[in-house]
């Protein structure tokens, strides 16, 4: 495997057929949050990464945002139809209201201040959100009993924040209104509504 690929491009590209059920579980949810939600024209996912949310999803107009050039490139290999930008969750340059849904999955939890993100996600979108992260101590078990981040205990290296299921869903609720909690294992996901 290339050494340039991300730990993000290496996971949705696993050999391993438990990992490959688990994230095609997490796509199937995203999709069906996704497919009860009428009048998206627009939709942004930001911290795209190499595309793997974009390629799943059927809409007309989805613009990716990730702060890896590399990913992006990778991203418009694989969706050429799509928009693609370089920037951070923190300063979205687009306008308030900009967006119909707005997608930010497995994102908040390598954020310093996942609450500057919210405020700008709450800002961009019009509508709708679509956010995960990983469900503790779940994730950190899953990875630890495959033998992954021993030493952290399964904790990912890129993850500074960690939530259990209600407390995010909590935190969402102070910027958001929760629609549907969807638990995918070992994810979160939430659709809500501004």
């Amino acid at each position: 495997m290339d050494q340039n690929q991300s730990r993000n491009y290496k996971k949705y590209n696993s050999k391993n057929p438990l990992m490959g059920i688990v994230i095609s579980n997490f796509m199937n949810n995203l999709k069906e949050a996704s497919a009860t939600l009428k009048n998206i024209n627009s939709v942004i996912d930001i911290g795209c990464g190499e595309g793997f949310v974009i390629n799943c999803l059927d809409y007309p107009k989805i613009t990716g945002v990730d702060i890896s050039r590399n990913a992006l490139r990778i991203a418009k290999e694989k969706n050429p139809e799509c928009e693609f930008c370089s920037g951070s969750i923190y300063e979205i340059s687009f306008k308030e209201n900009s967006f119909d849904l707005v997608i930010a999955t497995e994102v908040l939890e390598h954020l310093e201040r996942p609450d500057l993100a919210l405020r700008e996600i709450r800002r961009i979108t019009k509508n709708y959100c679509i956010l995960s992260v990983p469900n503790e101590p779940y994730f950190r078990a899953m990875n630890f009993f495959r033998g992954k981040n021993l030493a952290r205990l399964g904790n990912d290296p890129e993850h500074v924040q960690n939530w259990s299921s209600g407390k995010f869903v909590s935190l969402i609720d102070t910027y958001f209104d929760v629609l549907e909690v969807r638990r995918p294992f070992p994810w979160t996901m939430v659709l809500c509504k501004k």
